[in-house]
């Protein structure tokens, strides 16, 4: 089933099951898949779900860690079409919540987060340094609860922790306490990703699950809405229009040609 309009609009987020699942055991696989060559070990016939979670198993730390996550990034960005898959297993959510004319970040980011690894995303919102007429989808690769998944502050308890902030005397210690208390630890099964409004808090907690986290985040924003800071060709390759839009930028490019 789609996203709940209502749910999203009172708390900024929901999680959706995809429409078309087999996308996304597709891309987990070839994702897996790439992660075991370029690491030069493990079983190619290793179930994919078994590899990601016991991926801490192969003790890379540090910056063949990130060289190794550059490497996994460069090749999704080149040889996969994540933004396009990812609005096909979602279509009717993502048209739902934004309109038939969409763009699509260009680069999607991929978090692998291991056990007890201290270096965790900061709390944080992307708006306003990222447009506020985007969604961000939150696809975990497997399935992700408590301290293994990450917190999102729901609109409300979003505006609360801004306050907080603004205080001389609390600062952002107590911003990021209140944060980690209040946001909900989201439990997403593999299959299903959380769309948040980019003006929501969240963060990350230190995983204490004994399973590696690993996750895509892409954005979404219909072409006609205000771009932000990033800019469209910059960041954000066209995805689909409608028949309407179609008809109109034609006319537009006829009428300065």
């Amino acid at each position: 089933m789609p996203v709940n309009i209502n749910k999203f609009l009172e708390k900024g987020y929901d999680i959706v099951p995809a429409e078309n699942i087999d996308l996304l055991i597709g891309l987990r696989d070839e994702i897996a898949k790439q992660a075991k060559i370029l690491a030069g070990i493990g079983d190619p016939d290793q179930d994919s779900d078994k590899f990601l979670n016991s991926y801490h198993s192969l003790e890379m730390q540090g910056s063949a860690l990130n060289q190794h996550r550059v490497n996994l990034v460069k090749y999704c960005t080149e040889e996969m079409d994540i933004g396009q898959t990812l609005f096909d297993a979602f279509h009717d959510t993502i048209i739902n919540l934004i309109g038939p004319d969409i763009v699509v970040q260009k680069v999607t980011n991929l978090v692998i987060q291991q056990p007890e690894d201290p270096d965790i995303t900061l709390t944080h919102r992307d708006a306003p340094l990222n447009s506020p007429f985007e969604i961000i989808m939150w696809l975990p690769l497997v399935d992700v609860y408590g301290s293994k998944s990450m917190y999102v502050l729901d609109r409300q308890e979003s505006a609360k922790a801004l306050d907080i902030l603004k205080e001389p005397q609390s600062g952002y210690e107590e911003y990021k306490k209140y944060a980690g208390e209040h946001g909900e630890d989201l439990e997403v099964p593999f299959g299903s990703a959380c769309f948040f409004w980019p003006g929501l808090i969240h963060g990350c907690h230190i995983n204490q699950i004994q399973e590696t986290r690993w996750s895509l985040n892409i954005r979404y924003k219909n072409l006609f809405s205000p771009v932000g800071p990033k800019g469209l060709g910059e960041f954000f390759d066209l995805l689909t229009l409608s028949p309407l839009a179609r008809i109109g930028l034609e006319f537009e490019r006829n009428t300065v040609s």
